[in-house]
């Protein structure tokens, strides 16, 4: 159950992205995680003239790409007001889909696998690369977004692993993550088609088990959060400290 009364509104539309929101107005520790501050969003490639103009009036200068080197190939962008950091997460859901349909085993029990498989990798192979998202938050004086391609699993981790370094409960934690079932647009790919609308819900959605997973991973490899914060994310006291102090209040 939320510990406070939930944002609202928490999208900000753009004609050429979805699930794009602030991630703040969450109660965090004894104040809030402060809105304005850090935004979230599938791929930015196809933003139109008018998004553009959105993400300066919201001073949006920077952004976190977690995608991986194919995927910014395949879709780059370059905005004179904008840098952008590639901070990279390459994606197994598309080989392991791939290898999926080479054997024929296309259903719910192997999609569910597959995502519960990527959430636990973002633990065991990509907690350098989470670590760096703070690093940036730290470095960055001005709102940024972060993004991969759906802006709902690599994005959805990081955002909750910040949302909790900075003292939001676990429930809102959720809560923001599965708000991508509401807010993401599905995109109509050639290797969406002969797939069940079931599989591709599970695919290109969110599930509570996956974030669940990611943090029992946590639990199993590193003992508990706190650890993982320290150990792997070098989130040290002395910069959780200053986390709190730029985006909670």
């Amino acid at each position: 159950m939320s510990v406070s009364p939930l944002p609202s509104p928490v999208s900000c539309p753009l004609e050429g992205a979805s699930n794009f929101r602030d991630i703040g107005g969450y109660a965090a520790g004894s104040g809030s995680f402060r809105k304005g501050r850090v935004y979230r969003s599938d791929h930015l490639a196809n933003l139109s003239s008018q998004d553009l103009d959105t993400l300066q009036e919201l001073g949006i200068a920077c952004s976190l790409d977690f995608r991986g080197a194919h995927e910014r190939k395949r879709s780059p962008y370059q905005y004179s007001f904008l840098t952008s950091h590639a901070l990279t997460v390459e994606p197994t859901v598309l080989p392991d889909f791939l290898d999926m349909l080479a054997k024929g085993e296309v259903d719910v029990k192997a999609a569910y696998g597959t995502m519960n498989k990527t959430y636990s990798e973002f633990v065991t192979a990509h907690a350098a690369t989470f670590g760096r998202v703070f690093d940036q938050l730290l470095d960055t004086h001005t709102p940024l977004v972060l993004h991969c391609t759906a802006g709902k699993d690599r994005t959805g981790f990081a955002v909750a692993l910040l949302h909790r370094a900075a003292g939001v409960h676990p429930d809102d934690v959720m809560h923001d993550y599965l708000l991508t079932n509401q807010f993401f647009r599905r995109p109509d790919l050639p290797d969406n088609r002969g797939i069940s609308d079931e599989v591709l819900d599970i695919l290109w959605g969110v599930q509570p088990e996956f974030l669940e997973t990611a943090f029992k991973t946590i639990d199993k490899t590193h003992g508990n959060l706190e650890n993982f914060f320290q150990s792997a994310l070098k989130l040290s006291p002395a910069r959780r400290a200053a986390l709190l102090e730029r985006y909670t209040a």
